[in-house]
């Protein structure tokens, strides 16, 4: 069994195709008191088909938009490399670059439930060779950003993403990104 975390079906084609290198997360519903946490700093991308992820994408996103016949599978899988919760709204505006959330997706999320921010993991990418597919249980379902799948993450072979400049957050002197190997803070840094 490896871990995998859930994520629009859009967000993760642009993770494989290099559009992106980091996810904005506030947390699941299911999560409970406990909050987004990161269990592992390895994990599956599951891709998602929530309904109305075109209207919360900016149009650049359309390309990564799931196809009606196109089946469930596990591209890829990706490690992290730095997490954070970003408190302020005015760095989570100068990340929009690297994304392809519209802002009022993200400033609600951002808002709802306390403390208002939203979780930066910084991501390293590796799609799959060979494609996994997948059928998924009830107990996959849900509000929740981790499930179980049956799939050994350790087996796969996979190559790693180049993402590209656009993907790549950057320190902004007016908005302290620091997400450089230097940073210190509320920074958490995996290898």
């Amino acid at each position: 069994m490896s871990l995998a975390f859930k994520e629009w079906h859009a967000i993760v084609g642009a993770l494989v195709a290099g559009r992106q290198s980091i996810i904005l997360r506030k947390g699941g519903i299911a999560e409970g008191r406990g909050g987004f946490k990161i269990p592992t700093e390895k994990f599956w991308l599951l891709p998602t088909r929530f309904h109305a992820q075109a209207e919360k994408l900016k149009p650049a996103a359309t390309p990564f938009l799931p196809r009606p016949d196109e089946p469930e599978q596990l591209t890829a899988y990706a490690e992290l490399i730095r997490h954070r919760f970003v408190e302020d709204w005015n760095t989570v505006t100068a990340l929009d670059h690297t994304h392809l959330w519209t802002q009022t997706t993200l400033r609600a999320r951002f808002d709802w439930s306390q403390p208002p921010g939203l979780h930066l993991l910084e991501l390293r990418v590796f799609r799959l060779l060979v494609p996994i597919d997948l059928a998924l249980t009830p107990d996959q379902a849900g509000c929740k950003s981790w499930v179980d799948l049956p799939h050994d993450i350790t087996q796969a072979v996979a190559t790693q993403v180049d993402a590209g400049p656009k993907a790549q957050p950057h320190t902004n002197s007016q908005n302290h990104l620091h997400l450089s190997k230097r940073n210190q803070g509320k920074d958490e840094m995996h290898k």
